[in-house]
């Protein structure tokens, strides 16, 4: 797996757990995580039927509204800003991760978060820069849908969400747990939180705008496409068998290498 399709793929993961208002492209930027599970073998969709019609909003969704704003974003707001912007929100999330590093009992990894988090906060500014991936602290990206995947809970049938994208039972359940789980859902108004969840996809959908372009492009059908690389990805996330990005740039702006790396 390339490193930019590693960034995307945890940058979707972070993101439907953080945001409190996911929008359809969600299940586009999941598919560039995973070029190679195009070919994957076919996956359990016994409601293709009901999940073609739901993905199929997704993507009129996507490309009549999310488009256009993340066109209009892109054009203003330059790379690097785009990368802080992101980098800040992930900083954010971290919380999630290292509560699910400890429902896994992986104290490894949960020193890790909380390592990441001082190092971003503090010398990255706010977590504007990545300064701890490159002093070598790694980044780890957990959820409850993949504890539960660890603790040997199944997780079901593929399943569309309407503008939430990909998923299955067990991920849509953890889904709601992660986003109960994050303290400043709590203290902060929801007329605060949906535009800023809705301006957090926006500025991923911007960074992600020709990657997902190509990829609706050259896959024959897309929706098998994306239902084979959200498959592939969550089973390797609950092995803990996704590969890390291979950092070739020294910007501290960015979590992962922006040049593609071949396998």
């Amino acid at each position: 797996m390339s490193a930019r399709a590693s960034a995307s793929l945890r940058a979707v993961s972070r993101a439907l757990r953080s945001s409190a208002t996911a929008l359809a492209f969600a299940g586009a930027l999941v598919a560039a995580g995973a070029a190679s599970a195009a070919d994957a073998s076919q996956e359990h969709d016994p409601w293709e039927g009901f999940n073609r019609s739901i993905f199929a909003f997704n993507e009129w969704l996507d490309r009549n509204l999310l488009v256009p704003v993340a066109k209009g974003w892109d054009f203003v707001a330059p790379e690097p800003v785009q990368t802080g912007i992101d980098n800040v929100f992930r900083n954010s999330g971290m919380s999630v991760v290292l509560l699910n590093d400890l429902l896994q009992l992986k104290p490894v990894h949960a020193a890790e978060d909380v390592a990441r988090v001082v190092v971003n906060t503090t010398v990255g500014v706010a977590g504007i820069f990545d300064v701890a991936t490159k002093v070598g602290i790694p980044e780890n990206d957990e959820d409850f849908g993949q504890t539960l995947g660890y603790w040997g809970v199944p997780k079901g049938p593929y399943l569309v969400l309407p503008i939430f994208g990909p998923s299955n039972p067990r991920d849509t359940f953890g889904l709601l747990v992660d986003r109960a789980s994050e303290p400043w859902t709590y203290f902060v108004k929801i007329y605060v939180t949906v535009p800023v969840g809705v301006f957090e996809f926006v500025n991923l959908r911007a960074i992600y705008l020709e990657e997902i372009e190509d990829f609706h492009e050259t896959a024959l059908d897309y929706y098998v496409f994306q239902r084979n690389a959200y498959v592939q990805s969550r089973d390797r996330g609950v092995a803990d068998e996704v590969e890390p990005a291979e950092e070739t740039e020294e910007d501290l702006y960015y979590f992962d290498d922006e040049e593609d790396v071949e396998d």
